[in-house]
């Protein structure tokens, strides 16, 4: 307590003894805590600041394991910003960093580091230390991205890529430079197998589970961020789980401070209570249940809706109206001569669609809207026509605090957080005639918008 009241001293004569008394606890402390407060003491420009960053550098994962692994975990998290920064501006600090690298453990975690920082320098000093070490990126496209960036095309073909995609990925992780580079090895090779790859990741119309794994992969956080705008809400809460798990996020203030509360939010939805156990027969499983524990891609999913069986149509109208890959219209007409199990799914997401479905031998007994499984299925922002619509059938509900309906409103909270960032500008068209001109478009910040 008295070193963290000290390490930013101001104390006449004494202040800079007492910050150096503080430093020295923080160090001799060896937690993951000290060390983090060490790093941001750097950031926020200490007076001792370069003595700490020397020292914070020149910690040995063999003798102090623990602040040597959380203070690489911090710079990481940031990016490598203020590593990278004080390493440019100094030569001595630059021999300390390679020094710093060269003594990283050969474990998935000191050659993740590495290869991430190579990353985001493109530095060709710490390339050539990781090629003379013989070190290999734990993740297959952060491999395939060195070497292919490096003019070695034998890193990415010694892999087995059938579909390409962990070419795809080291595409998108690529920086401009990089993918100059990939270019010319690529022309250079004359492999076809790495030309076809090469075709596959420079056309349009990236899969956007590559896209985000990629951004994941380079640790760009605010291009992750970004990313979210288009994917169906439950794809959204994965980034938020990874976010909640490694730590990481966007460096603007902005972006950062949605994601320290969409975090925070993610956090209160994984202690709610465990939803009750199902009462089915033994031997027997919820179709629901099944169905969202089932692995269905895009392509097997549009192939499975126009298929002779019942059941996998309904299946895959599941998987498609959850992920938002089935137009409304296509949703009615399936409401009104679609069969008994499709309408089930229906029935379950969303049930307004079947209000004019005709008479029929099933009769439902809970014809009450799922909200979550709706929220899932919004493709983010969304629009305010749908949130309205959840937020109304939330209010008709009666005020529970069982886990169902505290996920529904949870849900929805962090719904909202996000819509309020990507639903920031807005067109809406009314019959008002005060334009004195023929064109002229009124323009009024949305103030009392509610989604």
């Amino acid at each position: 307590m008295h070193a963290e009241k000290h390490l930013f001293a101001t104390t006449p004569l004494i202040g800079k003894f007492l910050r150096k008394r503080a430093v020295d606890r923080f160090f001799s402390g060896g937690g993951k805590e000290a060390t983090v407060a060490l790093a941001r003491a750097v950031e926020e420009s200490h007076p001792e600041s370069d003595a700490i960053f020397l020292r914070l550098l020149q910690l040995l994962h063999g003798t102090e394991p623990h602040m040597h692994k959380a203070v690489w975990n911090y710079w990481k998290t940031r990016r490598f910003e203020e590593l990278r920064k004080r390493a440019e501006a100094s030569e001595a600090l630059h021999a300390e960093l390679l020094r710093a690298l060269d003594a990283m453990p050969e474990s998935d975690w000191g050659n993740s580091l590495v290869f991430m920082l190579w990353s985001i320098v493109d530095g060709d000093d710490i390339a050539e230390q990781i090629e003379l070490r013989g070190k290999h990126a734990p993740a297959l496209e952060m491999d395939a991205l060195f070497g292919l960036s490096r003019g070695n095309p034998e890193r990415y073909l010694s892999l087995e890529d059938p579909d390409f995609s962990i070419f795809e990925k080291a595409w998108l992780a690529a920086s401009i430079e990089q993918r100059q580079r990939i270019s010319t090895t690529v022309l250079k090779s004359l492999d076809l197998r790495l030309i076809a790859a090469y075709d596959q990741a420079v056309k349009e119309g990236h899969d956007p589970e590559l896209v985000i794994e990629a951004f994941k992969l380079c640790g760009d956080h605010d291009a992750l961020f970004d990313r979210l705008e288009g994917l169906p809400f439950s794809t959204v809460l994965a980034v938020v789980a990874f976010w909640e798990e490694s730590g990481g996020e966007p460096i603007d203030s902005g972006r950062k401070e949605i994601v320290r509360q969409a975090v925070a939010l993610y956090r209160e939805l994984s202690r709610l209570p465990e939803a009750p156990q199902s009462s089915c027969s033994k031997g027997t499983r919820e179709i629901f249940s099944y169905w969202s524990e089932q692995e269905l891609s895009d392509e097997d999913l549009f192939g499975e809706l126009v298929g002779p069986e019942p059941f996998s149509r309904a299946g895959a109208l599941f998987h498609g109206t959850r992920r938002g890959l089935i137009p409304r219209e296509r949703l009615r007409e399936i409401a009104l001569n679609g069969t008994w199990p499709e309408k089930l799914v229906l029935q379950h997401l969303f049930p307004e669609a079947c209000g004019d479905s005709p008479p029929e031998h099933v009769c439902w007994l809970q014809p009450q809207e799922n909200i979550a499984a709706g929220l899932l299925a919004i493709r983010l922002p969304g629009s305010l026509e749908e949130s309205r619509r959840l937020i109304e059938g939330l209010n008709r509900a009666p005020a529970r605090k069982d886990q169902p309906s505290m996920l529904q409103q949870k849900l929805l909270q962090l719904l909202s957080l996000l819509q309020g960032h990507f639903l920031r500008g807005l067109i809406t068209v009314d019959s008002n005639d005060d334009a004195k001109e023929i064109n002229a478009v009124e323009t009024e910040d949305l103030a009392d918008g509610e989604w």
